[in-house]
């Protein structure tokens, strides 16, 4: 087992990475809520709700569970209102928690619930894909999405605690588990060069172990909490690096209506354009673009990109919520494990930089 603790002022809280569910029962108790709401979509039920829910109930632990459609189209309003009216039907009242059992849709959509119902109950984050265990389950950032933009309505709500158990990704698809992979090398590009280093030897082997998992994971979080713990609720500008690739890729998923790529495959291209735009400005200098691509390629994230509109996208970014009056801000890099945050570009120079991305890597 290896322990992380976020440590937050007014809610610390632990993050367990074990295979051993007597670890994360031994903390579940402690939150002593007297029933346990678990959220979960119909993939994640298919293969693993029997066994987590009856280990719940031979240890005493009350428990409903709500199902939700796999996707990220579940994550909205309209969703949300149906947990709040089946959250009533079955009880939950101030005292009781929720167990976001799922991946990176579940755990936002449960935050959102639970730092809304009732004005706020106990979570708890029991991520089950690669990208919710690296990435969503940590930090508290919560959200649904509407037709306009992805994630503009959400709140911050710090779970009790989350127990990532890599067991569970022995039933994910190799497309998941490369749509996970996005987000750990967004770490490493941002944080570490040495990891960055290491994850490059990693990706050559054929499979990679579970003890490589543990250690991709505790990294990954390891980064994540030292970023939340400085900018828990991004007032700083600290937690904008977390940002690395994402103001292209949250239009691109707007753009596709979320069906052509995964969360964690938009981000890959989102990389890939800051490493292009981070050289086009003079900021980054060197093979940074031709380092980055490689490790992507390893990863096996690299795509077509054919059909994707630069004027569309540049529209939308335009309407991220990380935008300040009108002006398009990205997270750039100098080198690897070296970021330079809140870089505003010219719309001309990005206009142009978006068709020559698409247009090259097209070819």
């Amino acid at each position: 087992m290896k322990n992380l603790t976020v440590n937050l002022k007014d809610n610390p809280y632990r993050i367990i990475i074990s295979q051993k569910t007597s670890d994360f029962l031994s903390c579940l108790k402690k939150t002593k809520a007297d029933i346990f709401f678990i959220i979960t979509d119909e993939n994640v039920a298919k293969v693993h709700l029997k066994k987590f829910s009856d280990t719940l109930k031979k240890q005493g632990v009350q428990i409903k569970i709500v199902l939700i459609k796999a996707g990220e189209k579940s994550k909205s309003i309209k969703t949300l209102s149906r947990l709040y009216d089946q959250a009533l039907k079955e009880g939950l009242n101030r005292k009781s928690a929720v167990i976001a059992f799922g991946g990176g849709v579940v755990g936002d959509l449960a935050g959102f619930f639970a730092s809304t119902y009732m004005r706020g109950i106990k979570l708890i984050q029991v991520p089950t894909t690669l990208l919710a265990m690296t990435d969503s389950s940590v930090g508290g950032k919560t959200a649904v999405t509407t037709s306009s933009a992805k994630n503009i309505a959400g709140t911050f709500k710090q779970p009790e605690l989350v127990w990532i158990n890599s067991e569970f990704l022995s039933t994910l698809p190799t497309r998941q588990l490369r749509n996970g992979m996005a987000e750990v090398l967004k770490y490493a590009i941002a944080f570490d060069k040495k990891f960055y280093a290491w994850l490059l030897a990693a990706l050559q082997k054929q499979k990679l172990s579970a003890k490589d998992f543990d250690y991709i994971i505790y990294r990954s979080c390891f980064y994540k909490a030292a970023v939340v713990e400085k900018d828990e609720k991004d007032e700083k500008g600290i937690r904008e690096i977390l940002n690395l690739g994402h103001t292209l890729a949250h239009a691109i998923e707007t753009q596709t209506k979320y069906k052509r790529f995964l969360h964690g495959e938009a981000v890959a291209i989102g990389l890939l354009f800051a490493a292009k735009l981070s050289c086009a400005l003079g900021i980054a200098g060197g093979n940074l673009y031709e380092d980055i691509y490689r490790l992507l390629s390893k990863a096996g994230l690299i795509f077509d990109l054919k059909g994707l509109k630069a004027e569309q996208l540049f529209a939308l970014m335009k309407k991220d919520k990380k935008a300040v009056g009108g002006q398009i801000r990205f997270v750039l890099l100098k080198d690897i494990g070296k970021t330079v945050c809140a870089v505003s570009v010219k719309e001309e120079m990005l206009q142009k930089e978006i068709k020559n991305f698409l247009r090259e890597e097209m070819k």
